[in-house]
């Protein structure tokens, strides 16, 4: 039984820190994406506010720019107070974020359009192939396809 657990603590020393960590940077297979490609937005419904530069779109709400897609209940579109182009995009609910065959989920997400960083939160799932990880956060630059995950970080590795 000793041997055993002495076996069982020398395994989770290696492993544990990879499959269970608080944190993890990975990168990611999705294709390079240019940020000037024009974006197209679709939904049930739309709300514009001129006063806030706001465009708010409801119901199987849909981005997408090259080969990005992002859904979600509610996406909210941010314009530029300057020159009135799209700053920003806010998804709340069921939020899936494509990239390629990279596939994200989770309950919301904040995407900067000209840093090219993606910010998730709330039961993030990121599904690369066969393999799965998942934590509380995602942070994404999609111009260099570096992510890192943090809290709660899982791993399923599937051999091919």
């Amino acid at each position: 039984m000793k041997l055993y657990l002495k076996l069982l603590t020398f395994f989770l020393t290696l492993v544990g820190t990879e499959v269970f960590s608080q944190s993890s940077s990975l990168s990611l297979a999705g294709a390079s994406h240019n940020i000037n490609l024009p974006i197209e937005v679709t939904a049930d419904s739309l709300s514009i506010s001129q006063s806030s530069n706001t465009a708010i779109f409801e119901g199987s709400a849909y981005v997408g720019q090259g080969l990005l897609r992002l859904s979600a209940d509610k996406i909210t579109v941010n314009y530029s107070k300057t020159d009135g182009e799209i700053a920003s995009i806010d998804a709340v609910g069921n939020v899936i974020f494509t990239n390629g065959a990279d596939v994200a989920e989770a309950e919301n997400a904040f995407y900067t359009i000209n840093s090219g960083l993606l910010y998730m939160n709330g039961n993030v799932l990121l599904v690369q192939g066969r393999s799965t990880i998942s934590g509380d956060k995602l942070d994404l630059n999609i111009l260099t396809n570096v992510a890192k995950l943090t809290g709660n970080v899982k791993t399923v590795l599937a051999p091919k």
